[in-house]
This record gives structure tokens, sequence and C-alpha cells, in this order.
């Protein structure tokens, strides 16, 4: 009988072993090659995109770039809107690309088809964020009982006393963006809160001059017959200083001045001792009233700055703080940069989020800080005194404008400086902007997001911890 093994075969394991140790090797030394040229190949890429101070990028960059990634990011369905990315390079007359930004497109991103335009996935979750508000607004508009509130407000009436005046511009949109400001004003997490809107005199300042949208059967069979609104005002006049213009319409600059002194003039009229203007494409928290007391009137008052008799110490104060731009600062949504590391903190987190990543429940924290910033009028606050100040001022440079309003109220050597009070807003903002969808822009975005100027750190509603 044979043995059960012969010699050559009890070698047999230690070649067979010296055979994969071989070939562990080859392997090894491959993939580290591979690695090498993965390495070489992604740094010659960045190379490409990412300059020094020095050294411009030419246009035969950007179509490599851009060729890049059509090539690697999601397969894109040809389109003729113009989005962000188009209006960005025309932004860069010159040719050149932002050094600081030196970034490389974020993995799967963008995300272009004939319905999103998602450049980074910060852009795409504000966005989805701002277009379930526009829904959330429209539902529950149609929805919502106001009767509740209606016998509140009667029931408390004479008790609770007026401080602001809160004017609302609007217009016949196709976008309703006015539901969403509408249900954020109407909606409280207690009866206690649900009081406060009684601290507001809430108008709505129809500033439609289109002929063919003149009719607004919106605004007069619904928003006027809503409990908490005071009055409708029709601003298709145009002010005083504009009389005298007979041979024509007036240009955009002029309207919009005379529109704002229309709106002062309301505030002033209620003598009450605070003016809130704000735009119909904005939005406010839950509790807004009651935040405005608490986090920026009763601060304020104590402090000496601003006064129940309507005086005080303010020029312009923004209620919107203007964090995330889409031509300025470095917090851009649609930089991966940006995207990758600070929003990641910036982003507003409902309490199932917090809870889930055993963080403490949110709180609406808020500062008030002098900035400069030259445009929008999104939410601005005023005392009386200094609403009267800004009527005069602007009825003054309403001739012949060289601004429009809004660069005549915030700029530091304009309003701020005929005062001697420099610009202060609200951080992290109190008051949002979501008009994302822009009318008047529509033209060059082409039915795209064209206004996607925003902040990221604002709170609608936290929900339960």
């Amino acid at each position: 009988m044979a043995p059960l093994f012969s010699s050559e075969s009890k070698l047999n394991p230690f070649r067979n072993r010296r055979r994969r140790i071989s070939r562990i090797q080859i392997w090894s030394c491959f993939l580290l090659f591979e690695l090498f040229c993965i390495r070489q190949y992604y740094m010659s890429y960045q190379a490409i995109i990412i300059t020094n101070d020095k050294a411009p990028v030419n246009n035969r960059t950007f179509q490599y770039q851009n060729v890049y990634v059509q090539q690697f990011a999601n397969e894109q369905i040809k389109t003729d809107a113009r989005n962000i990315r188009t209006l960005n390079a025309e932004n860069n007359r010159d040719g050149t690309f932002d050094p600081r930004t030196k970034d490389v497109p974020e993995r799967g991103y963008p995300k272009s088809t004939h319905l999103i335009d998602y450049a980074t996935s910060a852009t795409e979750r504000e966005i989805e964020k701002h277009d379930r508000l526009l829904v959330q607004g429209m539902y529950f508009m149609q929805t919502h009982d106001f009767q509740p509130l209606s016998h509140t407000i009667s029931s408390h009436k004479n008790i609770i006393p007026r401080k602001v005046c809160l004017n609302i511009y609007l217009c016949n949109r196709r976008i309703p963006y006015i539901n969403t400001l509408l249900m954020g004003l109407s909606s409280f997490s207690s009866k206690d809160t649900e009081k406060d809107i009684l601290s507001a005199e809430i108008h709505l300042l129809n500033t439609e001059k289109r002929k063919e949208r003149l009719h607004f059967k919106y605004l007069t069979d619904t928003l006027s017959k809503l409990p908490f609104i005071h009055e409708v005002h029709n601003i298709t006049y145009r002010d005083e200083i504009y009389a005298n213009i007979t041979d024509r319409e007036l240009i955009f600059r002029e309207t919009f001045i005379s529109d704002q002194i229309s709106g002062l003039k309301i505030c002033i009229e209620s003598k009450l001792a605070y003016c809130i203007m704000m735009e119909e494409d904005a939005v406010v928290p839950v509790d807004f009233m009651t935040l405005l007391t608490e986090h920026v009137i009763e601060p304020l008052e104590k402090e000496g700055i601003i006064s129940v008799d309507g005086s005080g110490s303010i020029s312009v104060l923004s209620l919107y703080a203007y964090h995330n731009l889409v031509f300025k600062g470095k917090n851009r949504l649609h930089y991966p940069s940006y995207t990758n590391k600070q929003y990641k903190s910036d982003a507003a987190k409902v309490n199932s989020e917090r809870f889930s990543k055993k963080m403490p429940p949110f709180r609406h924290e808020y500062e008030i800080k002098e900035h400069r910033y030259m445009y929008g009028t999104v939410a601005m606050m005023y005392t009386r005194e200094s609403a009267i100040k800004l009527v005069k001022y602007l009825q003054e440079v309403g001739v012949n404008p060289i601004h429009n309003a809004d660069e005549f109220m915030n700029t530091d050597e304009y309003f701020p400086k005929e005062t001697g009070i420099p610009r202060k807003h609200v951080q992290p903002s109190l008051v949002n902007h979501i008009g994302y969808y822009s009318e008047r822009m529509a033209f060059k975005a082409g039915g795209m997001f064209s206004q996607l100027n925003t902040d990221s750190r604002f709170m609608f509603d936290a929900g339960e911890f």
C-alpha cells in the first residue's frame, strides 16, 4: 500500500504559500502604480481649475473644465434655460476664474435637467426647502380655518396695545409667494403667542401696475377678508414728486422710490411707534411677532436705542441678513468649497435631526450688528421718526434718481450718512428671502432660479425634540 503522503506532496503547502506571496507582491505593485496614475490625473485636472493670484485662466481652460463636468457629472438634458452657472460665467466678464474658490465639482453634481438645476447639494437642499414652503403656503391658505384666530383677535382687541405697523408689498404674481408669508404670520406654537399678532397692524399694499394684471381677484376676494389684515391699499398712484411727469411712464427707479414713499407714509399715518416694510417673497418663522418683540424691539428699547414714542437712533434695520448670495461673498450655495465645509454648520437643523445627531434642542438666538450692504428691501424696520426722515430724503433724491430706492436707503454714503447712524441687520435672519423665481429677471433666467439669495441659517419651525 502506497504511503498516504509522498515526499513531494509534503512540500506542496510551502510551494503554494510562496506562490501566493508572489502573486500578492505583483498585485500590490500594480495597485500602487494604479493609485499613482489616478493621483497624477487628478492633480493635473486640479491644476487646470485652480489658479494662483497672478495667473488668470483663459477661455480655453473654461472650455476644458465645462467638458470635464459634462462628461463625468450626471447626464444632462439639454435646455435653453440659462441657469445659475451660465449667469456666473456671464458675470465673469473678464474671463478670469476666482482663485479664492479653488473648487472641484462636488461628487454627483451639478445636477441639471429640464426641471432642476442644482450646482451643489447645498443648492438642492435650499431650493427644496423653498419649494416645500411654497406648496405648504398654498395648501394652508386653501384649507386653514381662521375662525379661532378671529375669535382670539376679537376677544383681546382692546387688551394688547399695538406697536408695529407692518406693510407688505405685493402684486399679482404667477407664483403666490404671499401665501407662504401669511402662513408664517398666522402660525403659532401656543395660545399665548397667538395673541401677540395683535401688537401689529398689518396692511397689504397692492403695487400691481401691469394693465393685464390689474384685476387682482385673489386679493379682493380672499386676502382682504383675513381676520388679521387691517387694510388693503392700492398703491397704483405716483408720489407727489412725480406729479408733473405726464408725457411718459415712470422708469423702474422712479416707481420703486414712489412705492417706498407711499408705504412709509402709511406707517407714519398709523401713528404707531415702529414700521416694518416687507416684500411678499419673504418668509417669517412661526411665532414671528413674539420673536420680533423678544429679540429685537425689547432689547433695543432696554438699551435706549429706540423708544415706544417712535423715536430712536436707527436709520435702517434689516431683519434679513444677506448671508448666501449669488454673486457676492464666500457663502455662495453653488460653491462646492462652501457646501463641503461651512454650509454643514450653517444649515438650520430641525429638532428631529438635532436629536438624531445628539445635538441640543433648537433655540432662537439673534444679534443686532452694524453691517454694510447696498441692496434689497426684503424686510426693513424703522422707527416712526426715521420713517419721517426717510420720506423726506427719498423725495429729495427721487427726482431724476441715479440709483434705486434700496441703494439710497442702505448704502452708508446715502441715508445712513444723512442720519449719522450706520445701517444694522439682524443675524441670523429673522425674516428670510425665498423669491428664487423672479418675474422681473425671468427674461435672463429662462424660467429657472435667478435670485438664489437666502440665509441657510433661517429656521421656520424647529418642531418637537
